[in-house]
């Protein structure tokens, strides 16, 4: 062992928050409320860093971090439209962040100046997770005939909107005032796991510079990962299927679909070759991402996620120093025109979005002062 370090600290994180939402009803004045809450948390981190030898590191870390929620996802205001059927979209100020606990192991092999080829192990535990759940009043239905409650504390899940008409899916019809489904982000129970390995690789000819001239500013960059998921939550999502489609498929109860991580892609990769040298900056690079689940929902397609598809990405950009104030520059994106494509339901099952994504081409002009 040549030599080593370590760095521990903590951090104390409280938070005290005050939302204030208003409550809007078509053709009367806005209803304000104030909801308050606090929360606390410790977070310990702990790195350490050893050197077995002159181009060898090995680097180890664990730490707590929390990810808070989005200002919408607090937000507690709500607006009531007359449909029975809409579903009514509301923050929940009491949400708090979820925790992350990380574990990384990694060893760094610098084999040549500028140039280091690296692995490393992660696993990460989530608890506290947000999920965005629709949660619809119950039919009641007797004889087929749907009765949903018209109780302004929706004893069976929804919430109450005074200005919704009822049509069908309660026997006073014409009148106002019913049980809706309602849509919101809350901490779920339980934990999610990410586990996986990251390769890195990175390498210019530089040292040649003597034998091979202008061509030793090549140079190479790329990584791969891979991670998986696991943990123990159970919790689900209602699918909001219409009042017809769950009569005539005969679902009692609905359909759940089991909340899982979002925007995760099991395989990942880039590779970027470049150029740097004589004040020439070039570099053309593709990216990779597998299929994932994406963080909204189709609400037309049952209020299950998108699945967003495997998609590479080619892009390219060539920068040049005039002189030491002025440089100019073309960048290219999406070069080979890589739609963007989104399913629901499953990878590769309806497809519920075409992103039809051009490339583009941007020519710069900086000047220093």
């Amino acid at each position: 062992m040549r030599n080593g370090g370590h760095v521990t600290g903590v951090r104390y994180v409280t938070t005290d928050l005050s939302s204030v939402g208003n409550t809007i009803v078509t053709g009367a004045a806005p209803v304000r409320a104030v909801n308050e809450t606090s929360y606390e948390f410790w977070l310990p981190r702990l790195n350490a860093v050893a050197e077995p030898r002159e181009d060898l590191l090995i680097r180890g870390g664990i730490a707590r971090d929390i990810r808070r929620p989005d200002f919408n996802n607090l937000s507690s205001s709500v607006s009531f439209v007359t449909s029975e059927n809409t579903s009514v979209v509301r923050g929940n100020p009491a949400l708090e962040p979820e925790s992350v606990w990380s574990f990384d192991l990694s060893a760094e092999y610098y084999f040549a100046p500028s140039s280091v080829i690296s692995v490393g192990v992660f696993h990460k535990v989530r608890d506290n997770l947000f999920a965005s759940i629709t949660e619809s009043p119950p039919d009641n239905a007797v004889n087929g005939v749907v009765n949903r409650s018209r109780d302004p504390s929706c004893p069976g899940g929804g919430i109450y909107n005074p200005i919704a008409i009822i049509n069908v899916n309660n026997p006073a019809r014409g009148q106002t005032g019913i049980c809706v489904p309602l849509t919101s982000t809350f901490n779920v129970e339980g934990e999610t796991t990410q586990t996986g390995v990251e390769v890195a690789f990175q390498h210019d000819l530089s040292e040649w510079e003597d034998r091979l001239g202008w061509a030793s500013g090549f140079g190479v960059i790329g990584n791969f990962t891979y991670q998986e998921t696991g943990g123990n939550v159970a919790n689900y999502r209602t699918i909001g299927l219409t009042r017809n489609t769950t009569r005539d498929l005969g679902f009692n109860p609905l359909p759940q679909d089991q909340i899982e991580l979002e925007n995760l892609s099991k395989y990942s990769y880039n590779a970027t070759l470049f150029y740097e040298k004589h004040g020439l900056s070039a570099r053309l690079r593709y990216t990779w991402r597998s299929d994932f689940l994406n963080q909204e929902a189709f609400t037309s397609a049952f209020d299950v996620p998108r699945v967003s598809d495997d998609r590479g990405q080619l892009n390219a950009s060539v920068n040049y120093d005039v002189n030491g104030w002025l440089n100019i520059g073309v960048e290219g994106v999406n070069l080979t025109q890589e739609d963007a494509n989104e399913f629901c339901i499953n990878d590769d099952a309806l497809l519920c979005y075409n992103g039809l994504t051009d490339r583009r081409i941007i020519v710069g002009l900086n000047v220093r002062f």
